[in-house]
């Protein structure tokens, strides 16, 4: 990439930095941009600067200037804290191989400095057009949530050498380093079993070295640290096999290529279709369904006999109309409503089965039961607790279910 091309890259990055600046609270000012071959030298001279070769002289580096508002209206600089350090690290992961922040650097901390390294691995091709970050009416699209970045808020616990090292956390990282497979020269991909050895160790470390340029990796990786957000960049940026995987690490890869297709087809269908939306209804259906692994009631079904409540009239009834779906159509009753109003238009009262046998019947019960709930309302509001109640008539799960939901949210941006 020329470095004219460099340069226009820089300044977009730049331009998003500032624009997120005040979602962590800070205010900013303009400090240094460009700087002269003789400057340079006075900055060596007088201990500022330990090279010649600054990304200053490039119109690559700049310095900004923090402040905070306090309470009584008046501004205070800032150098550190956890709102600059979460704001180095969104500048880093705006492209992991190019973007480095003074604040990481292990020979000295310069936090108020963000610098592009040219001849980086980022595609020419990936440059976007000037235009592009703005939409055809002229607005520029609203800038995210802190922490709202895809995979902010991904981990519970730092994964490294002597870490808490949690086994979901830990299998987390395995997957996003595989992702990562061809930067860092990985062989075969990492075996995502949730337990930190040598291999995931030696991947981390690499990844590190070379994305990162740390000279000295640290070998671990924490909540919202610039590793991580580095890590996370290589992301899909909407659901698909690849993501559903994140959000149900239990689930079979069979399971989640076959039934994607129909979560996205069901979601789009009963307007599930904001991220808060999707991360709620997906946390729903991970729980009722074990992460995709059920698609039928495990017990026999005799307790449901003579359940009039559920329009189980007939002998038989009971079994012959268990809980089958995603989120379980359970009774005759119900059989038959889905029967008569479903998309689909299948007679599932006459066969049953076919609900937990045909993955897409399987899916779209979940949402024809999700629609006829109203859950999006709930949804809407974040209401975890109404929305577990209207499907399971209790709080049973709530822990697994707001598992879940943290990690949809996180990876969906909600």
């Amino acid at each position: 990439m020329s470095l004219n091309r460099e340069q226009i890259v820089f300044l977009q990055h730049v331009a998003e930095l500032i624009r997120k600046a005040p979602d962590y609270g800070l205010l900013v000012t303009a400090g240094e941009l460009y700087r002269t071959s003789e400057q340079q030298a006075l900055h060596v001279q007088y201990g500022r600067s330990k090279t010649m070769n600054s990304q200053h002289l490039k119109r690559l580096a700049v310095d900004l200037n923090f402040f905070q508002q306090l309470p009584d209206g008046s501004l205070q600089l800032t150098y550190d804290g956890d709102n600059v350090r979460l704001l180095g690290a969104f500048w880093e992961s705006l492209d992991p191989a190019a973007n480095r922040w003074g604040g990481n650097w292990s020979s000295f901390k310069d936090t108020p400095h963000f610098e592009r390294r040219e001849n980086s691995r980022t595609a020419e091709a990936g440059v976007p057009h000037p235009a592009s970050a703005i939409s055809s009416s002229g607005a520029r699209p609203p800038a995210p949530a802190a922490g709202s970045f895809c995979g902010a808020k991904l981990l519970a616990g730092t994964v490294g050498v002597r870490c808490q090292n949690q086994p979901y956390d830990v299998e987390s990282i395995q997957r996003l380093l595989n992702l990562h497979r061809d930067r860092i020269g990985l062989a075969d991909p990492l075996s995502c079993d949730g337990k930190f050895g040598q291999h995931t160790l030696t991947a981390l470390s690499d990844f590190q070295q070379t994305v990162l340029a740390q000279p000295e990796p640290s070998g671990t990786v924490s909540p919202g640290d610039s590793t991580l957000l580095a890590l996370c960049a290589a992301l899909p940026k909407s659901l698909d096999p690849i993501l559903m995987a994140f959000v149900y690490l239990n689930a079979s890869e069979p399971d989640i290529r076959s039934l994607t297709p129909f979560l996205l087809e069901t979601m789009a269908k009963y307007d599930i279709n904001t991220p808060v939306r999707q991360a709620h209804f997906l946390a729903q259906v991970g729980h009722e369904s074990g992460e995709l692994l059920y698609k039928k009631e495990l017990a026999s079904g005799t307790a449901y006999e003579n359940r009039r409540d559920l329009g189980n009239t007939q002998p038989g009834d009971g079994p012959h109309y268990k809980g089958r779906g995603l989120i379980q159509l359970t009774g005759r009753a119900n059989y038959a409503d889905y029967s008569r109003t479903g998309s689909l238009k299948v007679d599932v009262e006459a066969d049953p089965e076919q609900v937990a046998t045909n993955e897409q019947l399987c899916v779209d019960v979940a949402g024809w039961f999700w629609d006829r709930r109203g859950l999006n309302t709930f949804a809407d509001r974040d209401d975890l607790e109404t929305v577990t109640r209207r499907i399971n008539g209790g709080l049973n799960g709530l822990d697994n279910r707001r598992r879940l939901l943290s990690r949809a949210k996180t990876l969906l941006g909600a």
